[in-house]
């Protein structure tokens, strides 16, 4: 599960007869519009085979010629790859992410990860500038389609909620003239609501993605439309009621099969969450592993807040059953595909779709099924579904130069993925220490803020908050933050430890690093609760509320706060 950057190649020059340019130099990427890979064996992906000694021209980022070593042309200035005992396959796809961040797409690209799906959540700055930056090259990345996540009322989080069907419709337009690839529908939506999204996003020529809302059901979902399940839970979730039933699963898959419908299975992060809930300090195992140190702190500090207490098989049962649908729907023909919900607990971006591609081996998927689900499979898709995008997935003349090059055969192993000399996305070339480079450009920073964190944890513990939050402002700079997530675990370790007068410090110190976060001000509220002093319960609950209307809690515990008599600061 570690992030693993492969060694460089070594490139050779070729013989002085062949007209073409050196290989690229080592530590710099190449923008040259003519790229050769020479006397390579290929796996194209567009059936389960080998080519061995095989020339793959590029040409303005787009793959212009494929066949026989020396028997295709080079034109004068051709920058020349060595390819010999080396293997070249399409760039992977994860179709199920959450990064909105410039410096972790990197990450995805060191994976051989060529091409994501962000499907809900991301930044408005995300989906309409760095996408743009990415595509223009200023900004180093994979090739990002994005979904606008829609969802009903009843949680306090950031997706949109549609009211009804206009406010839904609405929504649906608005995605569609900012630039949204999908609408990803969530779990809350009611029948009549839903099926104002999946009408408005067929009147608009959006593809309706996501959940099967707990309303719907499954029959309906396919029936009005919805190309992409989400998660092989939400069948566990709807069809099979939360309950483990192996001989209920043929009848799901008809149902899918018959709509045409894609599924993005996600095994490795619900294999992910099994681990973690079966045996909670196996988390605290991961979190020592080398690759934790490209992730952010406030992800790290996510990760650890849903750390549980105590261990449970709750997952066990059902994580088994998932493997056998996935297996079931491979085997009936529904086209399947990666996805990991990354950043999302347990999951790191890029690597990540290396570990989906081991736990769809382990359902029973062979190697080409399962790199099929991150290549062709997932080019299909989006050409399918998003009108005028590039096609990749194959290596093809006239697809996209999205490619990874590596020492070893996956199709004889998925786990020979995890270690790419080199990458190639849209015609631009990577060796591997480049993106090992770009990979830890953000660590010091990250070190330097989990520090912080450290000492103020020890301060706080040890001297109490007051103390803790004076030495945090005299030794960090001012924009430093600790993240949102940890600073408000310390405050509830605080109240469970009976100290509200430190748990109130704390969470004010939250609110002074995070003013804009609801969540924040909702802590503070509640310890202001629990010392008695209502009247600033009632203040921050205000705020949190201002901050956030959907925080029905908020609402319900200001109605409390307000009700009662408050004792004197």
């Amino acid at each position: 599960m570690k992030t693993r950057l492969g060694a460089l190649a070594v490139l050779a020059a070729l013989a002085l007869a062949i007209p073409a340019r050196s290989q690229v130099e080592r530590g710099s990427s190449s923008n040259s519009n003519v790229i050769v890979f020479q006397d390579i064996s290929v796996i194209p992906m567009d059936t389960e085979r080998v080519l061995p000694h095989q020339t793959v021209l590029v040409q303005n980022g787009k793959i212009a010629n494929t066949g026989p070593t020396n028997s295709v042309h080079l034109p004068p200035g051709t920058v020349v790859i060595d390819g010999r005992g080396k293997f070249l396959m399409p760039g992977m796809a994860d179709l199920h992410t959450h990064v909105d961040r410039k410096e972790m797409l990197p990450l995805f690209l060191a994976a051989g990860v060529t091409t994501v799906l962000n499907m809900g959540l991301a930044s408005p700055e995300f989906v309409t500038v760095t996408r743009e930056e990415i595509r223009k090259g200023s900004v180093v990345g994979p090739r990002v389609f994005a979904a606008f996540m829609i969802d009903g009322p009843g949680d306090p989080g950031p997706e949109y909620v549609a009211l009804c069907e206009q406010d839904a419709r609405a929504a649906v337009a608005r995605a569609k003239l900012v630039g949204y690839d999908f609408i990803k529908v969530y779990s809350r939506l009611q029948p009549e609501i839903y099926a104002a999204v999946l009408d408005e996003a067929k009147k608009q020529h959006i593809a309706a993605v996501g959940h099967i809302p707990m309303a719907v059901g499954l029959e309906k979902s396919l029936a009005q439309g919805q190309v992409m399940i989400a998660h092989a839970e939400e069948y566990y979730k709807t069809y099979f009621q939360g309950k483990p039933d192996d001989a209920r699963i043929p009848e799901p898959v008809k149902l899918t099969l018959s709509a045409g419908a894609y599924v993005t299975p996600n095994l490795s992060f619900f294999a992910a969450l099994t681990s973690v809930v079966s045996d909670p300090q196996s988390l605290d195992e991961r979190m020592d592993e080398p690759d934790i140190e490209f992730l952010p702190p406030d992800i790290r500090g996510n990760w650890l807040a849903a750390r549980p207490a105590k261990p449970s098989d709750r997952f066990v049962p059902e994580l088994a059953t998932l493997k056998k649908l996935t297996l079931a729907l491979s085997q009936a023909g529904v086209p399947l595909l990666t996805g990991t919900d990354t950043p999302a607990f347990g999951v790191i971006p890029g690597s990540s779709v290396d570990d989906d591609l081991d736990q769809l081996v382990g359902a029973g998927l062979t190697p080409f099924q399962a790199l099929s689900a991150a290549t062709r499979t997932a080019g299909e898709f989006i050409h399918q579904y998003v009108r005028g995008a590039e096609e990749f997935g194959t290596i093809t003349p006239g697809k996209s130069a999205d490619l990874v090059m590596l020492r070893a055969n996956p199709l004889l192993d998925v786990r020979n993925m995890r270690q790419p000399i080199g990458v190639m996305v849209r015609g631009r070339w990577f060796e591997s220490r480049e993106l090992q480079a770009l990979v830890e450009q953000p660590v010091p920073s990250y070190k330097r803020i989990v520090a912080l964190g450290r000492a103020f944890q020890y301060t706080l513990n040890e001297h109490g908050a007051t103390e803790a939050v004076r030495e945090f402002k005299s030794h960090s700079q001012s924009t430093e933050k600790l993240p949102e997530s940890f600073v408000n675990a310390l405050g509830y370790r605080m109240i469970n430890a009976k100290r509200l007068e430190d748990a109130i410090t704390v969470f004010v110190f939250n609110t002074e690093q995070h003013p804009d976060s609801w969540n924040a001000y909702d802590s503070l509220g509640e310890a202001y609760l629990d010392s008695g002093r209502n009247d600033l319960a009632v203040v921050n609950y205000r705020r949190s509320l201002a901050l956030n209307p959907k925080n029905t809690d908020a609402f319900e515990m200001l109605q409390k706060a307000a009700a009662m008599p408050s004792r004197p600061n």
